[in-house]
């Protein structure tokens, strides 16, 4: 912190220059960054939201759908432990690409949805996605730490705030993907209704009907690669590809090296719970929910209207985080996730599982608001505890939000509904209470006079590097 204020201050001019550099002002810069990089990831998302909340839907035979949801999120969790070298090597701007185009693969692969075809495609997106995710939350973080001097905010602050941004367009990306699932697939149900929630027929979905629907996502995947392209700068690196020597060490050997000294940090095990906490709410949404709340109650073609509910609401809950977290204390929102997500569960253990329409839209509103939560504090709260190491940080954080995805979807899979209530509920209140931990550590350490380290670190100075964006 010591280091960081010190050349803030002194650079604070050259920064503006960089970024002016650019012919824009440094709010224009940054804004046009973060907005740039969120309708994209929204985009991209609006295709593969739309497709997960159907996979155990239209793939349910043999439970094809939730074993390849299951097999993405695993090699999800293996893809963090070389995430920060593929990182490090394309850039930011070069590993969302590439992930991009694993995406579309992904998406295309179940115009013939087989085991021969999904499979591969889900290990392929589940490598893929460490790098996607890892590269949007650096990107935030690089930006919100090098234009908060000029700004006159807290990079604290400032992260909350562009991770608030982000997560609005995010959610919103459950609305036009899940839109057009439910109207094409309105038009294909036969008997949506059943009393006891055993009408499996609803969830027979006409080929041709799938067809479309892939297709209308695949533009989905081909706009987010365009606006991608088009509106997100290329920020620099430490050490060019092409310019360093020993390239094994440099993007390999430093970077794994630098992600086991996180994974081992235990603020970074505690925090990890609040990741692990979204992943398991997001796979009972997606699993549990969707096949036995709504697909065999009300039919398959009502999922999607659930899930803009859901997508509407995060999004509301979203950005107005954006501007609460300069005013209200981050555990308050914590504490706040963890009551609701609870309340929901124990209503939906004690209720009688039966064909519901208030339940299947009032359910995702409360649910929707305590994940917004989970995104958005969890994610700004990693930027603020590792500013210094911010690739391997979040590269862990998707590591243990993807094995919260297995978890559930194991859960919803292999279990019973009583299964995957009792392990959210469990998981929740372990989350509040690991999350206070921490952040009772944070403020007491706050408080203690700070005194300059007698070494700065190389990797270090580099994260305080210049934020200049660099042209295609």
């Amino acid at each position: 912190h010591y280091y960081s204020r010190k050349m803030a201050d002194n650079n604070a001019s050259e920064i503006g220059d960089a970024i002016n550099s650019c012919s824009r002002g440094p709010a224009r810069t940054a804004y046009k960054n973060v907005l740039g990089l969120s309708i994209s990831v929204m985009l991209l998302f609006c295709a593969f939201q739309g497709l997960q909340s159907l996979q155990s839907s239209i793939n349910s035979s043999g439970g094809l759908g939730l074993v390849s949801l299951i097999i993405l999120y695993v090699f999800f969790v293996i893809a963090g432990f070389v995430t920060p070298g593929i990182v490090k090597i394309l850039g930011t701007k070069y590993a969302l690409m590439g992930g991009m185009f694993c995406h579309f693969i992904y998406v295309a692969s179940n115009y013939y949805s087989d085991w021969y075809t999904l499979i591969p495609s889900s290990i392929l997106l589940g490598f893929a996605s460490g790098p996607i995710w890892a590269a949007i939350s650096v990107h935030i973080t690089e930006i919100a730490v090098k234009v908060a001097p000029i700004l006159k905010e807290t990079h604290q602050n400032l992260i909350g705030q562009f991770t608030g941004i982000f997560f609005l367009f995010f959610q919103l990306s459950q609305i036009p993907g899940n839109l057009a699932s439910s109207l094409i697939l309105l038009y294909s149900e036969s008997n949506v209704t059943s009393d006891n929630c055993t009408n499996f027929s609803a969830t027979m979905i006409e080929r041709k009907y799938i067809y479309i629907l892939i297709s209308v996502f695949l533009v989905f995947d081909i706009a987010a690669i365009v606006t991608l392209a088009l509106t997100v700068d290329r920020l620099p690196r430490e050490t060019p590809f092409r310019s360093t020597k020993n390239k094994f060490r440099v993007y390999f050997l430093t970077p794994l090296t630098d992600t086991f000294k996180v994974l081992v940090n235990w603020k970074m095990f505690f925090v990890g719970f609040m990741f692990i906490m979204g992943g398991l709410e997001q796979s009972f949404i997606f699993g549990t929910f969707t096949q036995k709340y709504v697909s065999e109650c009300v039919g398959v073609s009502r999922v999607g209207l659930m899930i803009i509910v859901l997508g509407l609401t995060s999004a509301a809950m979203s950005a107005l985080l954006s501007r609460l977290v300069k005013y209200v204390p981050r555990f308050v929102f914590v504490i706040a996730a963890g009551l609701i997500n609870s309340g929901l569960l124990i209503f939906l253990r004690l209720w009688k599982h039966t064909a519901s329409y208030p339940l299947i839209f009032l359910f995702p509103i409360g649910w929707g608001i305590a994940d917004a939560i989970w995104n958005t504090i969890s994610s700004s709260f990693v930027g603020i505890l590792f500013p210094t190491n911010s690739d391997p940080a979040y590269s862990i954080a998707r590591m243990w939000l993807a094995l919260g995805y297995v978890i559930g979807f194991i859960a919803a899979n292999f279990g019973d509904i009583a299964a995957s209530v009792y392990l959210l509920l469990a998981v929740a209140m372990a989350t509040v209470v690991l999350y206070l931990v921490v952040e009772i550590v944070v403020y007491l350490q706050s408080k203690r006079p700070q005194s300059p380290p007698a070494a700065v670190n190389k990797a270090y100075l580099y994260e305080l590097e210049l934020y200049t964006p660099v042209a295609i």
